[in-house]
């Protein structure tokens, strides 16, 4: 299928590891010139190569997420390597799991200039070409704690900072579809569910089996079982629907919520 993107600047944050990776790749397959934004030069260059040799275009920018200012940077330097983006994916630094009792409100804080406070310095630093142009699109890369609150009972680990604040990130990603719709402008939240993301995410369910004293095996054998499909998924699918999303034939999709779960999450939480 055409996704009438081809020659369409696209900045991936988070673009280097993961499902950023898997979108940028994606959406270089697809004929964007793709814009990896991340902080490692190292991974900002293994992934340009690896768009480049499979034919696509692709540019780099090194920045940091946390720094507000890192957003009209990376927009102006993603301008001077191919154009203003058009299509504009926003992977924020996640927060990490942990109990309310053992959060302080520097973490409180923390989590939103990183997940809310950040997405809205993107989104005005990327909106401005988008409206002359008359089109654009947002894609957020958000979490199932956006609308249902992750539980102990179901996840095997606390995740206060996640409840808290992605539901206020969805509030704003909901609000600027509102706002830029009559400009051709989509925005879109895509939550992954459980997506094998490699060692850091083996790494991280590791520490969950540890607090709930189970063996990683069982640990992993229980979060399964909640899954209709019984697997993890892989970040080329959720890629998928992000470069759709982003796509010509996706114009009259926007403030959407789209999990990308194997079914779980409705269902589990």
């Amino acid at each position: 299928m055409d996704l009438g993107i081809a020659g369409k600047t696209a900045l991936v944050t988070g673009g280097t590891h993961g499902i950023g990776r898997a979108i940028a790749e994606e959406l270089g397959r697809n004929g964007c010139h793709v814009v990896v934004v991340a902080r490692g030069q190292a991974g900002i260059d293994e992934t340009i190569a690896a768009i480049c040799d499979a034919g696509g275009k692709a540019g780099g920018v090194s920045a940091d997420l946390t720094q507000m200012d890192s957003y009209p940077r990376m927009v102006a330097e993603a301008t001077a390597l191919f154009d203003a983006p058009d299509i504009a994916i926003f992977s924020p630094v996640g927060p990490p799991s942990g109990r309310f009792q053992d959060m302080a409100d520097e973490d409180f804080q923390t989590t939103f200039d990183n997940v809310v406070k950040a997405f809205a310095h993107f989104a005005r630093a990327v909106t401005p070409a988008m409206k002359e142009r008359k089109w654009g699109r947002i894609v957020t890369v958000g979490s199932g704690h956006g609308r249902l609150p992750g539980r102990r009972a179901t996840l095997g680990f606390d995740y206060v900072l996640a409840n808290t604040l992605r539901p206020s990130a969805l509030g704003l990603s909901r609000s600027l579809a509102d706002e830029l719709a009559e400009f051709g402008i989509t925005v879109n939240t895509v939550p992954p569910g459980f997506i094998d993301t490699g060692a850091q995410y083996e790494a991280f369910f590791r520490e969950c089996a540890k607090a709930v004293n189970q063996t990683y095996e069982q640990f992993m054998a229980g979060l399964i079982d909640r899954i209709p499909m019984k697997r993890f998924g892989n970040p080329d699918e959720v890629a998928s629907l992000c470069a759709f999303l982003c796509s010509a034939r996706a114009s009259y999709i926007t403030g959407q919520y789209m999990l990308v779960d194997g079914g779980r999450m409705e269902i589990y939480y």
